[in-house]
């Protein structure tokens, strides 16, 4: 296989970020191999490499996307979930996401956050959607997250929260959510 069916193999995939195991998995070669292949992309400007064990098309990558490659399993939550959903405007130069290990990376200039949450809650899958490759809560779950982890969510435009939604997946979570929930309303 060459470099272009190589490139053309990665444009195709629709991801914008990719760890060696993808690599190696899309191109259908043994590990150093696609390691070689990888390295001389990078150097050739054809894919840029983020940090030790990501690459990318270009400088232009999904930073959600990549929020869940480094942590696997994962979903985006919290105020970035919130600010995906046009509930919170508030730039960060952090993205948070749940999953089962607490963990906390930093890439460029942003840091990538995770949070663990108990496993049981964390694979249920009411109110996590995969939109544009990225697992990422909806608006109603992020908020629930938030109470869960003891932060306070902004929400700068509450009119785009089904409370009606947001209370029947507040019965998954503790009673302690329920009832800030039930003072939020």
């Amino acid at each position: 296989m060459n470099t272009s069916q190589r490139l053309k193999i990665l444009t195709e995939s629709g991801r914008t970020v990719f760890t060696p195991l993808d690599l190696r998995l899309l191109w259908h070669e043994p590990e150093l191999s696609a390691k070689v292949s990888a390295i001389r992309m990078v150097k050739n400007g054809l894919i840029v490499r983020i940090a030790k064990g990501y690459y990318a098309l270009n400088n232009r990558y999904n930073s959600y996307e990549l929020a869940n490659r480094i942590m696997t399993p994962s979903y985006v939550s919290f105020q970035s979930a919130l600010r995906y959903a046009g509930i919170n405007f508030q730039e960060r130069g952090e993205i948070g996401s749940v999953a089962t290990l607490g963990y906390r990376k930093k890439i460029k200039d942003t840091v990538y956050t995770y949070a663990a949450m108990k496993k049981s809650l964390f694979f249920m899958a009411e109110g996590v959607v995969a939109r544009d490759g990225v697992s990422i809560a909806l608006p109603e779950r992020a908020v629930l997250d938030s109470f869960y982890f003891g932060f306070l969510p902004d929400i700068d435009n509450p009119e785009k929260l089904n409370k009606e939604y947001l209370v029947k997946l507040s019965r998954l979570y503790p009673k302690t959510v329920q009832n800030k929930i039930k003072g939020l309303l």
